[in-house]
């Protein structure tokens, strides 16, 4: 039996502060709600040094943060670097042109709107951030309709309120002057809730006159909003220490008591005295646990009780969360969706988290909008800040709006989802943003695909918002620019610069005459793998701005292309703004040409590196200007390299045999008029009307381009000659342009289109099978500078060695300053992203230190090797020795797959192909245990709500969801563990997904949530005694017929295990018959030997419990030995080979003593089938138990299909009366679902088991009957008494609960003891008489009645009656100290 689980931390926490009125504790000061207005209390608040540290964003290497009071001081330098974009310059002539007018969308963490300089406009211009959004739904809250009361206040004071209960059990008292009206257009599920409803409605309504209005009702745990673990710790910390002075002070009471307890009572205590001092014992040792031990309590934090109206005067909906805990909202304002007023509120003085809210889907979803992290705030503070009186530190357009799209989910620790940045773009289009800048970035199979591309192009093309995107900071090799800045064609993508003036000011770095601004670092580099360049423009890539005020700071140092690219961004709406008030036609295409076309060059980057160059505003409005009139501005040229169905956007030659002969490549050229919109007159007259007549022009002596080309609505294609056989290895860029014709065949003015070409010539191989490559003396003069080598591994390596001496000359032995090198190699494979083949160390080389790396290669493609100075490191001169050295076996085949009882079958062939001689001592381990789920059932697929909408014909996105169960080994239940779940055909896409989500929720048996994983599965901890696991997941498209293809998806559960060695054999034989492993060998070149993989043993097997036929065990296998003496490489492949083996049937146990210990079953064949048949009915009977609430419709056909099953089984047995048939009626009937509406059903059905139960009989039997083991007859006899007497225990247990339960909402129990220990009358009888079970009707009998057959302080499974005892004796001592056990 199963009474009820509750969480331990939960129980144990709420417990302890509510049993012992002393421990109530002392609520946080609250802040009230506010509309902002003012800044001037928010300057005054001095704020701690704060950490920033973000994974797979793009602000992923970025440095730690320094916290900077503000300083008016221009000769300081200004914190948000603008001069490099001649920004100053610009608003100095023209300061009406400060992004007034415009509205710049943050795709980000979300922005803090109570952020010093995010809160106002220049002059009296308003409120900086205009409207916020959560797009992620990750503080979404389902409510539910329920129905408030008007309760009058006392008599004369003319004071009332509304009442109703909230969904945390408090009475919420509503704030009277809030205007509650019908909602105007009911949900399809609120429906139902209100037919829920009506029974307790009715009850309400005592008389005609009583009033009662409609809200809706939710829950939220305070600490899934936190948007960090340093708000969490702060408030934690802080509650933790109200909670342990509340306990001292209880403690120091209670051991008062005690004293005076033993001084009055000198004798013999009786029982009932003993068990009350008993119990001032228990709860002084739980009030004074310590520190340490408290830490095991875990604090579920604050929980706030939601509520949704309709307010009829406004008409529009309205919520409230109740902060202050207390339920009493009479006095409290209510908040309007943030975008109609900018109200907004805070939750308290401790956390100072600001939030908003948002009412969507007719107000049954309530979002409150808080950020996930400070990287929002800073970069919305680079773009748009505006502090008054201290305009040096202004963002970069102080006069733009903001609106706040938060795409980093709380659950995930900010990263962004596919939902969140699919919703950001349809509410950029719903709210007419004019630039939008998403700071966040990641790898890719596939550039320029997906569905986020294509939603980003027709919002770009077709509602003309600019976009904006980091380049992403994973440099500083070729090709590591990340997505969508880098990959989708109408994307700016920004990289990240250093200046002069940027080292000095932000870095405190000392002044160096000599010193070069350049790109840092880890600055992403082009092109993307379709020979686009990568990079658009440069901005710089750091500033000290705007932070939320729960960091408790003012601002902040962040640095990264999350920094360029919002530059980039205020850059943007300065042009907007301008444009907007000289009535210049705007779009993304004129601002794009605009800054490409003026933007300035930095002789020291290639293309690659910088894009076009550093943005120049004023040079750029110049242009805007001047070409105001030209309509051909507007359009927007399409240049593809080869046919479709998979056209690339530039020439991208990298591999030995492209770069070892002459090409001709065909270049197709068309015009693009906007959105392809064929329904669109205007657009149809320019296709008509077009032609453009253009010179081709490029610089680079190996690239032959034709020089004119005649250009209609259709497109040309024309052919250029690649010559790279004459060029030197190493990396060689240029870009072919075309400009309008012109008859004196200049060239001057902006190119209308370009196309670049990159060839990555590698270094010529002097064999195919040398294992030392040796680059030389690199040189390294300037801080930033890179050098990249690219190199054809032998077709046979598998990995390399890479050895890099410092070789300083002798006159700089004195200084032993280290100098700061990246490493970074990489190579590309088609499809797959650049992060699953590449290395990237960060070395800190002294003056003759050696260092090595090895990393695993792919033998036959490229290998760039690029060395890259750090940005920061001092300026003396120095140079590093490189040398590679080629190494390892080729595996065939390379990944291992082994079938249980197929192990052996197919050896591994092992082939040195190098020139050098390998040595092998080969190791195999499984690390890694996966089983695959299939759904519960098939899923159902629903359309979304309101923010689900695409704009092209209003298509809604759908969503199925599949539940899976996972049901871990029963020993595991009881510890925690950690669980990964994947789905392999959409994991790793996000970006390029062809669907709208992938998430997976993972809840307990009682459906709390665990955690989340969305397109990068982590493992999510498992607590302890959570169950059976269910995991829901969600995938969204267009196409309801897509998702209904998936209703069979398999998922995978993924957990780690100690490991599993493998053994490896020298022959097939040795394997089968485990004798002797593979011993260590040397490979001379061109030989080749063979090896054995076995599988693991049984016993291995046996030690992973649960482990079931069809599961799939993965690990790793090497080959190589490791070499001594090397430093820092592992002179073998890292990470080795994968491989896998898949489970057989269990093995069989050892045979049992087979000597008879039961009696012969005599029944015939047909009455054993007809019990199996009628033990068939019941379990499938109790499988129709609902475990958790459904909904009403779901319950009803539940309970529909449980009765009718019911009562078919029991006619079909006539007047017999079967206990088991009984017992799962009982269950039902009191199912946590339903049981508080059945209390009188359960005591029913219980008396019904009780009256077939002969007590008498059984009495006599566990009283005077020999229980012989030996003897099968009493063997057979004491099973089924047993089983008998477990029958009644369960229907005694649950009609004692039920009767608490009915006694309890009737009555009050009293003290047995005072405090002074005088003993009060009381029953002290501890047994009942053996009269019948059904005759009692009240708690305290029936307990005492149990203790005839079970004794339920000692019996776990009837703690709750325990419990449930102890607080009717007022006895919270004992309760706690059972809570504490459970």
């Amino acid at each position: 039996m199963h009474f009820s689980r509750t969480a331990r931390s939960i129980v144990l926490y709420s417990t302890a502060l509510t049993c012992c009125s002393a421990f109530a504790r002392t609520p946080f000061p609250k802040r009230s709600i506010v509309k902002p207005t003012s800044t001037s209390a928010l300057n005054t608040q001095k704020r701690a040094n704060q950490r920033t540290n973000y994974n797979r964003a793009s602000w992923q290497n970025s440095s730690s943060s320094t916290s900077i009071m503000s300083s008016t001081a221009s000769s300081f330098g200004t914190l948000v670097p603008k001069e490099e974009t001649n920004v100053p310059a610009f608003l100095k002539a023209h300061p009406e042109y400060n992004g007034k007018n415009v509205t710049i969308g943050i795709l980000d963490t979300g922005c803090d709107v109570g952020a010093i300089g995010l809160q106002s406009l220049p002059g009296a211009g308003g409120t900086k951030i205009v409207d916020v959004h959560d797009c992620t739904g990750c503080n979404d809250v389902d409510v539910s309709v329920a129905t408030a009361k008007w309760v009058d206040g006392e008599e004369g004071s003319g004071k009332g309120w509304w009442e109703v209960e909230g969904l945390s059990g408090r009475t919420l008292k509503l704030n009277p002057d809030w205007n509650i009206g019908a909602f105007p257009a009911a949900a399809a599920d609120e429906k139902d809730d209100e037919e829920k409803d009506e029974k307790e409605t009715q009850e309400t309504k005592d008389t005609e006159d009583t009033k009662t209005v409609k809200v809706r009702l939710g829950i939220k745990r305070a600490y899934e909003l936190y948007p960090s673990k340093t708000v969490l710790n702060r408030v934690k910390s802080e509650r933790s220490k109200q909670f342990q002075s509340a306990q001292r002070v209880h403690a120091a009471s209670l051991r008062a008591k005690l004293e005076a307890f033993t001084q009055k009572n000198t004798g013999d205590l009786t029982p009932a005295l003993l068990k009350q001092k008993q119990d001032w014992e228990y709860q002084l040792e739980l009030l004074e646990l310590g520190e340490d031990k408290m830490k095991e309590w875990a604090d579920p934090g604050p929980l706030y009780d939601c509520i949704v109206y309709y307010d009829a005067e406004s008409n529009e909906y309205r919520g409230i969360v109740d902060t202050s805990e207390t339920g009493d909202l009479t006095t409290t304002p209510s908040l309007a969706p943030f975008g109609k007023a900018q109200e907004s509120g805070t939750f308290g003085i401790v956390d100072q988290l600001n939030y908003a809210l948002q009412i969507y889907d007719e107000g049954t979803v309530l979002s409150i909008v808080t950020d996930a992290g400070a990287h929002g705030s800073h970069v919305a503070g680079i773009a748009a800040a505006h502090h008054p009186g201290n305009e040096l530190d202004n963002g970069v357009a102080p006069g733009a709006k903001v609106v706040s799209l938060k795409i980093g989910d709380t659950r995930l620790g900010s990263m962004e989802t596919m939902p969140g940045l699919y919703r950001a773009l349809l509410m950029a289009i719903k709210l007419k943003l004019d630039v939008i800048n998403l700071s966040y970035a990641d790898n890719v199979h596939e550039v320029n695909r997906g569905k986020f591309t294509e939603l980003a192009n027709e919002m770009v093309l077709k509602h003309g918002i600019t976009f904006v995107a980091g380049a992403a900071n994973n440099g500083p090799a070729l090709t590591t620019v990340g997505a969508p800045g880098g990959t989708c064609e109408h994307i700016l993508s920004i990289a990240a610069h250093v200046s002069k003036d940027m080292m000095e000011t932000l870095y405190s770095m000392k002044e160096e005459k000599d010193a070069e601004g350049a790109t840092f670092t880890w600055s992403s580099v082009g092109p993307a793998m379709d020979g686009a360049n990568g990079i658009d423009l440069t901005a710089p890539g750091g500033a000290v701005t705007c932070v939320p005020t729960w960091t408790l700071q003012r601002c902040m140092l962040m640095n990264g292309t999350s920094m360029s690219s919002p530059h980039a961004a205020g850059c943007v709406a300065l042009l907007i703004s301008a444009c907007k008030a000289n009535d210049i036609p705007i779009n993304t295409v004129r601002i794009r040409k605009a800054l490409e076309a003026t933007a300035t060059n930095l002789d020291n980057l290639n293309n690659l590196q910088q894009g076009r160059g550093m943005i120049n505003v004023p040079a750029a409005w110049d242009y805007l200007l001047k070409n105001k009139d030209d309509i051909n501005q507007d359009v927007l040229y399409k240049v593809t390299v080869g046919a479709s169905p998979s056209p690339l956007r530039g020439v991208y030659l990298r591999q030995a045999h492209e770069t070892s002969h002459k090409q001709s490549v065909a270049i197709t050229v068309a015009p693009q008029f906007g959105y392809d919109d064929l329904g669109d007159d205007d657009q149809q007259q320019k296709r008509v009307e077009f032609e453009q007549r253009i010179t081709l022009k490029s610089d680079a002596t190996y690239v032959d381009v034709p020089e004119k080309l005649a250009l209609m609505n259709n497109g040309r294609t024309f052919k250029i000659e690649i010559d790279p056989t004459n060029l030197p290895p190493g990396l060689h860029t240029t870009l072919i342009m075309g400009y309008p014709y012109s008859e004196d065949g200049s060239t001057n003015g902006a190119p209308l289109f370009v196309m670049p070409i990159t060839i990555a010539k590698p270094l010529p191989q002097t064999s195919t099978t040398n294992t030392i490559m040796e680059l030389g003396n690199l040189n390294f003069e300037q801080p930033n500078q890179i050098h990249r080598h690219f190199l054809t591994p032998p077709e046979s390596a598998t990995y390399a060695d890479i050895f890099i001496e410092d070789t300083s000359s002798d006159t700089n032995d004195k200084d032993a300053t280290p100098r700061l090198f990246t490493l970074h190699t990489v190579q590309l494979l088609p499809s797959t992203p650049h992060r699953d083949n590449e290395k990237q160390r960060s070395l800190n080389l002294y003056p003759k230190q050696m260092t090595t790396t090895s990393i695993p290669i792919i033998g036959g493609v490229t290998l760039e090797l690029c060395l890259a100075r750090g940005w920061s490191t001092l300026q003396t001169p120095n140079a590093v020795n490189v040398k590679v050295v080629w190494g390892g076996v080729q595996p065939l085949p390379a990944t291992i797959a082994i079938q249980s009882g197929q192990a052996g079958s197919t050896p591994v062939r092992l082939y040195n192909g190098l020139d050098s001689d390998v040595t092998l001592n080969p190791s195999a381990k499984l690390t890694k245990w996966k089983t695959a789920l299939r759904p519960k059932s098939i899923g159902n697929v629903l359309p979304l709500g309101e923010r689900d909408v695409l704009p092209s014909h209003n298509a809604r996105i759908y969503q199925l969801i599949t539940e899976y169960e996972y049901s871990p080994d029963k020993d595991d239940i009881l510890k925690e563990y950690k669980l990964t779940p994947r789905v392999p055909s959409l994991n790793q896409y996000l970006y390029e997904s062809q669907f709208f989500a992938q998430m997976v929720h993972v809840y307990d048996d009682s459906k709390k949530l665990l955690g989340v994983t969305d397109a990068f599965p982590s493992g999510i901890t498992i607590p302890a005694n959570s169950g059976k696991l269910t995991l829901r997941l969600q995938i969204r498209h267009e196409d309801p017929q897509a998702l209904e293809k998936l209703n069979q998806q398999v998922l995978w559960v993924e957990r780690t295990i100690g490991d599993v060695s493998l053994s490896i054999h020298n022959s097939h034989m040795s394997m089968v018959a485990n004798v002797g492993t593979f011993s260590k060998r040397v490979l001379k070149p061109d030989q080749s030997t063979a090896a054995f993989v076995s599988a693991p043993n049984l016993e291995a097997l046996g030690k992973i419990k649960g482990l079931q036929c069809g599961d799939v065990l993965e690990g790793s296998i090497s080959y190589e030995a490791a070499k001594s003496g090397a430093r820092g490489g592992a002179s073998k492949r890292p990470g080795g080979y994968p491989i896998s083996y898949v489970v057989g049937p269990k093995a069989l146990e050892a045979k049992k003593d087979e000597s008879k210990t039961e009696a012969e079953d005599e029944r015939t064949e047909g009455e054993k089938l007809e019990e199996a048949v009628l033990k068939l009915k019941v379990s499938t009977l109790e499988k129709l138990i609902p475990k958790h609430s459904t909904n009403a419709t779901q319950s009803a056909e539940e309970e529909e299909k449980f009765t009718k099953l019911y009562q078919a089984v029991s006619d079909s047995l006539g007047n017999e009366k079967h206990l088991p048939l009984l017992m799962v009626h009982l269950q039902k009937q009191d199912a946590e679902t339903l049981r508080e509406e059945r209390l009188e059903q359960v005591i029913q059905a219980s008396n019904a088991i009780l009256n077939e139960i002969d007590e008498t009989k059984l009495a006599l039997y566990y009283g005077g009957t020999y229980h012989d083991k030996e003897d099968p007859e009493s063997v057979k006899e004491r099973k089924e008494m047993d089983e008998l007497k477990g029958q009644l225990a369960e229907a005694l247990g649950r009609k004692a609960r039920a009767l608490a339960d009915m006694e309890n909402k009737s009555s009050t129990n009293t003290t047995t003891i005072t405090d002074s220990g005088e003993e009060k009358d009381e029953d002290k009888s501890t047994t009942t008489n053996l009269s019948k079970a059904t005759d009692i009707d009240t708690f305290d009998d029936i307990v005492k009645h149990m203790r005839n057959w079970v004794d339920i302080d000692a019996n776990l499974k009837f703690s709750v009656l325990t419990l449930e005892r102890e607080r009717r004796a007022n006895h919270p001592g004992h309760v706690l100290k059972l809570l504490n056990k459970l």
